[in-house]
């Protein structure tokens, strides 16, 4: 199955005995990495570093501008994620987020850098760590690096309240309001007997628009596919699966969109410490291969 290592000479890990990466049901984008802060903090890990490679049908794979850099605090989260783009002195390089979580394991707030600027997006938590209010600021510059920006004014962007209620033993409703206060849209999530969440059904008020994303796991109870309809009235989907060795560690990702197969992704894994070594995606579409390498810095 390990197609992807053997075509870049890249060979696995045989086993591996704790994992780096988690796999959560419901993240926002089952693309983004999501470490772990267990497996962080156990290991002492202070930073990971990643360059990018591609590979190109019948060329030689050459390593891109482009960089990743995640910064992790002694509890093991994830607390600055960067992309650098190999344009220092450009003052369009890098973006970046900073991470806040105060005593909460939520983030209670995320302070980002792009080219549109400086911009804050604010939680207030509850006690069972459930955003109740969102609110997204953007934060003029009064200095010149915008690197290490002095805050100046700020401009309020939107601001969404939450509301829980559970209508019954398996099933959680969340309320989305407006900055009028008026509910927009409502989130069901339904678990099963065991507490695995295996359904997520948006509704929206005012278009009538319904989306579902579904869940199914394997024996270990560890996530093995999910399906995201967008619109319930269109038939189109998009189905992720996933691959993981015995300790649980993620192998392998497919990525369809209705029946057809678009990328398909393999993660390598160092032998002795079983960081995180290699990201690499094939587009099915192109053939062309995309590879992140990662280092990893101790504290």
């Amino acid at each position: 199955m390990r197609i992807l290592l053997l075509v870049l000479g890249l060979l696995p890990a045989a086993f591996a005995g704790a994992q780096v990466l988690l796999v959560p049901a419901d993240a926002e984008d089952p693309a983004d990495l999501v470490f772990n802060p267990r497996f962080i903090q156990r290991n002492g890990i202070a930073s990971m570093t990643g360059t990018t490679h591609i590979k190109r049908d019948g060329e030689p794979m050459y390593q891109r501008p482009e960089r990743l850099h995640f910064r992790f605090d002694e509890q093991g989260r994830t607390v600055y994620r960067n992309t650098s783009h190999g344009r220092p002195g450009s003052g369009t390089d890098t973006s970046y987020v900073l991470f806040e979580f105060g005593t909460h394991r939520h983030p209670a707030r995320e302070f980002r850098n792009d080219l549109s600027g400086h911009f804050a997006l604010e939680h207030e938590l509850d006690s069972l760590d459930r955003p109740v209010r969102s609110t997204y600021t953007r934060i003029e510059n009064l200095g010149t690096d915008r690197y290490h920006p002095i805050p100046g004014e700020r401009t309020e962007i939107s601001d969404e309240r939450y509301r829980y209620d559970q209508p019954n033993d398996s099933t959680l409703r969340r309320t989305y309001l407006n900055d009028l206060g008026l509910k927009y849209r409502e989130e069901w999530r339904i678990g099963n007997g065991d507490g695995y969440l295996v359904l997520i059904e948006d509704r929206y008020t005012v278009s009538g628009r319904r989306s579902r994303t579904t869940f199914r796991y394997d024996e270990q109870g560890r996530l093995a596919e999910r399906t995201e309809r967008p619109d319930l009235d269109k038939p189109t989907s998009k189905r992720r699966t996933f691959l993981y060795d015995q300790a649980g560690n993620l192998l392998e990702t497919d990525l369809w969109h209705d029946d057809r197969q678009v990328s398909h992704e393999e993660f390598l894994y160092e032998a002795d410490t079983f960081f995180l070594k290699a990201r690499i995606r094939k587009d099915l579409g192109t053939g062309t291969i995309h590879v992140v390498r990662f280092t990893t810095e101790r504290r």
